[in-house]
């Protein structure tokens, strides 16, 4: 039997996912899950701001989402660098007024192998970026999304935060930091209608990672600790985003929604 939807039906279906009367920064949005995410917010009718560390990405990345007939804006962050944190926030701001969506996706350099053997100043930094840069980024937007009583801050973590590597540990560590700024948002900051998650995928295929699943028996290894049997696609994660941007997560905070294909239940 086939079922037959009119028009007039189709637009009384949910709209949970509505994002027309909303703004959506994100860092390291010019490629990979950062550009992915960007784009379906827009496609849920959110104005977008993106932001690489580099300009000739940003305005390249603006420029694609522009043509596609999204209203966006390019504005380039550092996220290693405090000072171009404020002045993100405030062009940011001023694109189109308010941030209601604030997605940290950029990661500085990532130090490989063990512990024991990471270079304590790289180290460093990478704590610096991922921990106290990221805390910085959202306390930019935290007291103008309270004042307006609506606001959604994702932080993008990873499953070497739940699962530790042994060439991953300081990258692991530093996420893991960044769940606890997370949770600690989501408590301070709840009674005011605002929101804090991270969402943690496992390896996904990006040039961020491109190391691991770019030679073909790291990439055997990994497909043969996930029960998907296969690597993540960018735009696999994209729902997962949505869902915690919009109104149909606005009851879901201080979480850490891990996106590994069943990997971490095995």
């Amino acid at each position: 039997m086939v079922i037959s939807v009119s028009n007039s039906r189709v637009k009384d279906m949910y709209k949970g996912f509505d994002l027309s009367d909303k703004v959506a920064a994100l860092t390291g949005s010019t490629a990979g899950m950062g550009f992915a995410i960007a784009r379906g917010l827009a496609q849920c009718g959110a104005k977008i701001v993106v932001s690489s560390n580099a300009q000739e990405d940003t305005d390249q990345a603006a420029h694609a989402l522009s043509k596609e007939g999204f209203d966006v804006a390019g504005v380039r962050c550092d996220i290693t660098d405090r000072r171009d944190i404020g002045q993100f926030g405030a062009e940011a701001k001023r694109a189109f007024g308010k941030v209601d969506i604030l997605f940290c996706v950029a990661v500085g350099p990532v130090p490989v192998g063990p512990v024991q053997e990471i270079d304590q100043d790289a180290l460093d930094r990478l704590l610096i970026s991922t921990v106290s840069n990221n805390l910085a980024l959202a306390r930019q937007f935290l007291p103008e999304m309270a004042q307006r009583r609506d606001g959604s801050i994702v932080m993008m973590s990873s499953i070497a935060s739940r699962h530790p590597s042994p060439i991953l540990g300081g990258y692991g560590a530093a996420k893991a930091a960044l769940n606890g700024i997370v949770r600690s948002i989501a408590v301070e900051w709840g009674a005011s209608n605002v929101r804090a998650n991270a969402i943690a995928p496992s390896f996904v295929r990006t040039a961020f990672s491109k190391d691991f699943w770019g030679d073909p028996e790291r990439e055997k290894a990994l497909i043969a600790r996930t029960p998907a049997g296969r690597i993540a696609e960018a735009e696999e994660v994209v729902g997962a985003a949505i869902l915690l941007a919009s109104p149909a997560g606005a009851y879901i905070s201080g979480q850490v929604l891990l996106i590994d294909g069943a990997r971490s239940v095995t």
